[in-house]
């Protein structure tokens, strides 16, 4: 999996390829961590029950089988900065 950051005002961003564990975790904390709440209602995403969150996981592993080159998360912060998980 790799993951794409950039900065506001920047147009070239930088690419870092992770292991798979630490970008599933990472997905996982935002969907279900009470730190990321006020994000997650900026996407439309309510609090999700730990049945929701391993729904929504193994979904994402499903399309990590099937599809390469595919954005899982694309999040931007007000600052404007970018981060993007892609297959």
């Amino acid at each position: 999996m790799k993951m794409y950051l950039r900065k506001k005002g920047y147009k070239k961003g930088s690419t870092n390829n992770i292991p798979n564990v630490i970008a599933f975790t990472m997905i996982k904390n935002f969907l279900s961590d009470k730190s990321y709440e006020d994000m997650r209602k900026d996407y439309f995403i309510n609090n999700l029950n730990s049945k929701q969150v391993n729904k929504a996981m193994k979904d994402v592993k499903d399309l990590f089988k099937d599809y390469k080159g595919l954005d899982v998360v694309t999040m931007e912060n007000p600052e404007g900065n970018i981060t993007k998980f892609i297959l």
